[in-house]
């Protein structure tokens, strides 16, 4: 069985900014979980997770301003670090250990390869929320797979094996997707 969208949603935190994408290239952004209307993408399938950098509104609550003899610029919007979903209309073919839950192992192949899109991965476990971090999703030890995944995410990236990043980031006067590194909270136990 896929992990289709209305399965990983329960998995994703309720304050990171999403991008949903698409097969065919086309987004759409939004500031929470809570602000994607109820089943709207509960039937496309997930085809991977990882950052990217959308463009938001400055002013996300106030209506548009009226664009007619407008010429549009970027100066009222932004670009942030957003969680990114891609989702499609058909499932891929990779082999589903766990139908009931979402493990650990479930999970990994959607998730963006690495270093290469600027993720980088910190792997929690609940129980003790004990930390491990990872800059491959190849990388990420076997010893998780069997966890039940407990949450999605997003961090500031702070990893201090790596001082030549913390160093370029620190002197960047924006925020992008190689601030954060995804979050995965797994557990021993499934979340019910």
């Amino acid at each position: 069985m896929a992990i289709q969208f209305k399965e990983i949603r329960q998995y994703l935190a309720r304050n990171v900014r999403l991008s949903i994408c698409f097969e065919d290239g086309h987004y759409h952004d939004y500031l929470m979980v809570s602000d994607i209307p109820d089943e709207k993408y509960d039937d496309l399938y997930l085809f991977g997770i990882g950052t990217a950098d959308v463009e938001f509104s400055r002013d996300i609550y106030a209506p548009p301003k009226d664009m007619t003899g407008v010429v549009n610029s970027t100066k009222d919007d932004t670009n942030r670090p957003a969680l990114e979903i891609v989702l499609y209309d058909n499932p891929r073919d990779i082999e589903r250990f766990e139908e009931a839950f979402l493990l650990f192992k479930d999970l990994k192949p959607y998730l963006q390869i690495g270093k290469n899109f600027s993720v980088n991965y910190a792997i929690v476990k609940r129980e003790d929320w004990s930390k491990e971090l990872f800059k491959f999703s190849d990388d990420i030890s076997e010893e998780y797979d069997e966890m039940y995944v407990y949450g999605i995410g997003m961090e500031d990236n702070t990893d201090e094996t790596d001082p030549i990043l913390l160093d370029v980031l620190k002197k960047r006067e924006i925020v992008t997707s190689l601030n954060k590194r995804i979050v995965i909270v797994v557990s021993e136990k499934a979340r019910v």
